[in-house]
């Protein structure tokens, strides 16, 4: 076999290809991280909105933890406490976690995993 024809090594395998939106990517990084320090609502909420936008442009996705840290009918950030009311309710023997926009009242329910449980039900807050 020669040089040319050789199977390329584990390690070529797991070289990291360029991106394909970079640019956008960083941008869409930015937006979020600068719409959870914003000072107020409305220029955190048109953060969102851009972020949004260019994710449609470009058709990429948001990672789960992006997604559910905005509203998605009005873009707000969701501040636990602040714009948005956390509770844990059950049904059916699973428990989900219910997370309410207080600015526009939208609720989105999430199966809460067992790795999730055990957090919750943590030694030091069961005699609290």
């Amino acid at each position: 076999m020669s040089d040319a024809q050789t199977k390329p090594t584990k390690q070529d395998k797991t070289k990291k290809r360029p991106l394909k939106n970079e640019h956008a990517l960083r941008t869409m990084n930015f937006l979020h991280s600068a719409a959870h320090q914003a000072p107020t609502i409305s220029t955190a909420t048109n953060m969102n909105t851009s972020l949004v936008t260019l994710k449609e442009k470009h058709t990429s996705r948001l990672t789960p933890d992006l997604k559910r840290s905005m509203c998605s009918k009005c873009k707000v950030v969701l501040v636990p406490g602040n714009t948005a009311r956390i509770r844990v309710r059950s049904k059916a023997g699973n428990q989900f976690r219910v997370i309410t926009c207080v600015v526009c009242g939208l609720s989105k329910r999430y199966l809460l995993r067992e790795k999730e449980l055990q957090i919750e039900r943590c030694p030091l807050f069961e005699n609290t």
